[in-house]
């Protein structure tokens, strides 16, 4: 999609005898050269969004939503991997689990007996046309690829069929690396956003009790820099965009840590329901297994009428028996300020089957598991983690003289107050604010053009270039379809 932000309103003025002049914007590429320019990333370079990767996300990907204004700098021709299938039906997701995929639609908003809420678009599709190899048709400007980390740019057999499905279908071979089939386009510029998929993982699936971890700092720093050395040693210029808290995207802030909303009488209710378990915490037998104070307080339960925390099982609890006979206390705590719950919990059993508190039908204790939470501990792990990757991040681009896009404040900024652009409002919300797609994670298409404009905002300022910016408001935004 070709966008000319360029808007001349030449006022109508009386006839006279000398013909108007307009001042032409002088459109500059200024110390940078665009005329090839490759992309290199994970999910947010390919264009993926609303739970899939189509042909129209890939046509709405931010690499090529910056191509397309680059072009009037000098740019060259920017070339994607682009999926078969009928745009905005079908796509391509990944299975983390198990390096395989499965082909199936992107999510759509309709209209269900709860409201508005995001469905498959149809029924998955036939396949076959993905696994073809695309490699000869290569190389390709945009070497994004779903699920990549840090450790994935250099690492041979990515592009492999035991490697990452997608990759392996435009690797020009098993054995090419994602820098590799970045560096066959000989780049005279290049954009660079890694990192999200080094602690999105860990976070998506729980934090400790899912079953990835997060890149250990050294490993990222080491590799990230070996990427940059790839990158710009035959002298290209580029951009490079840092890490988002997981605290602003919409999967871990849409369902509230105290969204346990109650009338007076069932807050009595649950403080009766769990008055033996809180009596037993002040039992001697339990005061000589728990000798943190402050932990036997945090597991000691009450509710109140309005906002409560969800009921807890905290496996990190310390383990304690009430009795000779091996009776464990149960492991559980509320839910407390802070802490995430993942948009993939069953928000049908959370409004009506007692999820997070006791079970409706059964009256037995409901607590919502680990792997549908990041605790505290693990928030302040994620956090500190990425504030460590994106000091890396931001020193080496100081270091090399390279454009730096702060898309952790931009996402912050979306995450809190909210912004305004291109006279649009937009915030994190999920469906209604308008940045993010249906998934809760990757943004939507008119998110993606708010951080091209940061992305061509920062090459701007570093290079002295004068490349117009994307409007906004000429992208399609999410709609409730039939």
């Amino acid at each position: 999609m070709k966008t000319r932000n360029l808007l001349y309103i030449l006022p109508i003025a009386a006839l006279t005898a000398c013909e108007p002049e307009i001042d032409e914007l002088d459109f500059s590429p200024g110390s940078a050269d665009f005329t090839t320019v490759v992309a290199v990333g994970n999910s947010l370079t390919a264009g993926f969004q609303s739970n899939a990767l189509s042909a129209e996300g890939q046509e709405n990907s931010l690499p090529n939503m910056i191509a397309t204004q680059m072009q009037e700098v000098g740019g060259g021709t920017f070339t994607q991997p682009l999926i078969p299938g009928v745009p905005g039906q079908n796509g391509v997701g990944l299975n983390a689990a198990v390096p395989a995929p499965f082909v199936l639609p992107q999510l759509v908003l309709r209209n269900t007996a709860t409201g508005p809420s995001p469905q498959l678009a149809s029924a998955p599709y036939d396949g076959s046309a993905f696994f073809a190899s695309i490699g000869a048709n290569g190389p390709f400007n945009n070497v994004g690829v779903p699920g990549a980390r840090v450790t994935h740019l250099n690492f041979q057999g990515y592009g492999s069929s035991q490697g990452n499905p997608y990759f392996a279908r435009f690797a020009s071979n098993a054995g090419e690396t994602m820098l590799q089939a970045a560096m066959r386009n000989n780049p005279t510029f290049f954009e660079l956003w890694i990192g999200n998929n080094d602690v999105l993982g860990y976070s998506t699936t729980g934090g400790d009790e899912g079953g990835d971890a997060i890149t250990a700092v050294g490993t990222f720093s080491a590799l990230y820099k070996a990427a940059l050395d790839s990158l710009t040693k035959n002298g290209a210029k580029g951009v490079v965009a840092n890490v988002p808290y997981v605290t602003s995207i919409p999967y871990f802030t849409t369902v509230g840590w105290n969204a346990l909303v109650l009338t007076q009488a069932q807050a009595d209710g649950l403080n009766g329901a769990f008055a033996a378990y809180n009596g037993a915490l002040d039992s001697p037998q339990i005061a000589g297994q728990i000798n943190d104070a402050d932990e036997v307080a945090s597991r000691k339960l009450s509710f109140k009428a309005g906002a409560n925390g969800f009921l807890f099982l905290d496996t990190d609890l310390t383990t304690a028996f009430t009795d000779t006979t091996g009776t464990q206390l149960p492991k559980w705590r509320q839910l407390k300020g802070g802490e995430l719950i993942t948009l993939t919990i069953s928000q049908d059993d959370l409004r009506n089957n007692g999820l997070g508190s006791v079970n409706l039908a059964t009256g037995t204790p409901n607590p919502i598991t680990g792997e549908f939470v990041l605790d505290a501990d693990e928030v302040a792990e994620v956090r500190s983690t990425v504030d460590q990757y994106n000091t890396i991040i931001k020193n080496e681009a100081g270091a090399r003289g390279l454009a730096f896009v702060d898309a952790n404040a931009r996402l912050q900024e979306l995450s809190t107050t909210g912004i305004v652009a291109d006279g649009i409002s937009f915030s994190s919300d999920f469906i209604t604010g308008g940045a993010f797609s249906l998934d809760g994670v990757h943004p939507a298409t008119r998110g993606y053009a708010i951080i091209a404009n940061d992305f061509i905002s920062s090459i701007n300022a570093t290079y002295g270039s004068n490349i117009p910016k994307v409007n906004i408001g000429s992208y399609l935004t999410i709609e409730i379809q039939p």
